[in-house]
């Protein structure tokens, strides 16, 4: 019986793991405010390293600390 209880819980908890980051990754992509380099990195982020890009999102936005990435191309000489 307890390995049943432990197999259940494992199965939700993965889950809702599972869901946090397609949640997140929607949300990234239904932001108006970034470009698609500023998406590709918080999503690359978001499934690299979970738990610190969940957290900095929800805490700071975005656009942490005012930080952005500019697509303009200055042309080569």
């Amino acid at each position: 019986m307890d390995v049943a209880i432990a197999i259940i819980l494992g199965t939700v908890l993965i889950g809702a793991y599972v869901a946090v980051i397609v949640y997140a990754i929607t949300q990234i992509r239904r932001e108006p405010t970034l470009n698609s380099s500023e998406r590709t990195v918080w999503i690359l982020a978001v499934i690299f390293f979970p738990l610190m890009a969940g957290f900095v999102w929800l805490l700071m936005g975005p656009h942490p600390l005012g930080l952005r990435i500019d697509q303009t191309r200055t042309p080569r000489s």
